[in-house]
């Protein structure tokens, strides 16, 4: 089946006519989505932006259950931490400031409508494995992973976080995609852990480029 989703949550990225020009396309090439925005079936909505209050009892039940935290650090705070860590010849990587705030610090961040973000809390000591379709098997450990970002402080998901929901819900059986996305395989494996979820097959394909080495 053809199930046409919209990723529409980087805002400051969608264009204005870009879902129509996408879908005109698409009908060119002689491809039509069994189901999306336009020809609805059992698995919308098709647009994220759209699906935000499924998004928002995941991440519910992740900061319930501890396997996610607010983050008040501010994206200076967060510039001066990397290049520290720089300046060291350390991978740059968040240093869970946030994760150690007591209980009465958090909530006095919160009374005082302090803007933050939701970070997973990356498991320690743990290897994400896949079998790629078409790299074979891929291995990550996760102490070379920060604890990363999975709601912006806009309140909108994140990619890597939205599309775990989606592809669950969804019932997504493969994922084709280019190898850019390698590295937040293991970032979308952390989430179908922790909720129990079945991850779907993946595959990461060459990318395509021109000749100055531009991803088409």
């Amino acid at each position: 089946d053809f199930v046409l989703r919209i990723e529409d949550t980087d805002i400051e990225r969608n264009v204005e006519g870009g879902e129509e020009s996408q879908l005109h396309y698409l009908h060119w090439l002689g491809m039509f989505p069994d189901e999306g925005p336009t020809n609805p079936g059992n698995y919308g909505p098709y647009r994220q932006m759209e699906r935000l209050d499924i998004y928002k009892k995941v991440v519910d039940e992740l900061l319930e259950r501890g396997l996610a935290y607010k983050c008040f650090c501010t994206s200076e705070e967060l510039a001066q931490v990397k290049e520290q860590q720089e300046a060291m010849g350390i991978a740059p990587m968040y240093n869970r400031k946030c994760l150690h705030m007591s209980a009465e610090e958090r909530q006095a961040k919160e009374e005082a409508g302090l803007p933050y973000v939701i970070r997973l809390k990356v498991p320690a000591n743990k290897t994400y494995t896949w079998n790629d379709m078409i790299r074979g098997k891929i291995s990550v450990e996760s102490k070379d992973v920060g604890d990363w970002v999975i709601v912006k402080s806009n309140g909108i998901p994140t990619y890597n976080f939205a599309v775990v929901v989606d592809d669950h819900f969804m019932e997504i059986s493969h994922v084709f995609r280019g190898e850019e996305h390698i590295s937040n395989t293991p970032k979308q494996l952390m989430v179908y852990d922790m909720m129990g979820w079945e991850a779907p097959e993946f595959g990461h394909m060459t990318l395509i480029v021109n000749e100055q080495h531009k991803k088409l």
